[in-house]
């Protein structure tokens, strides 16, 4: 049997994993995450480590070198991180960061994502502003 690596993902794309729909970068950025979207959709057991720096999503980026000491993105991800009690390089099944993931409300997930060029593009933070909008009106 082959063991599998552990992948490394930011915290904060955990939710863009949620909110993917096939834009990117550029094709190899777009196939990469697509790739790694696959993988733990297909085995949701498998161990992901928590970072708050570049990860395998980061990998084929053609802005990579702009994020690697983004101060912004490490604080997105460590606010990430606290929401959900974990720590960073904490490791848990996919399975158990999605279920994270799926109970954030709208207000947490517009304090993360806020100021992300994806958002409007991103049907996770579509969905959850729309489910807000209907339990506020």
């Amino acid at each position: 049997m082959v063991k599998r690596l552990t992948p490394k993902i930011r915290a904060h794309h955990l939710l863009c994993i949620e909110g993917f729909q096939g834009y990117g970068y550029d094709k190899k950025f777009t196939e990469n995450l697509k790739d790694i979207i696959k993988t733990l959709k297909e085995d949701p057991n498998i161990q992901v480590t928590l970072v708050n720096e570049v990860d395998e999503i980061c990998r084929m980026c053609p802005n990579k070198s702009k994020c690697e000491g983004d101060e912004n993105l490490k604080a997105k991800d460590e606010r990430l991180i606290k929401h959900l009690n974990l720590n960073v390089k904490e490791t848990k099944q996919y399975h158990e960061l999605h279920s994270l993931i799926e109970n954030i409300d709208f207000k947490i997930l517009e304090e993360i994502c806020g100021n992300c060029q994806w958002i409007k593009k991103c049907k996770f933070y579509t969905k959850k502003r729309i489910l807000y909008n209907r339990i506020h009106q």
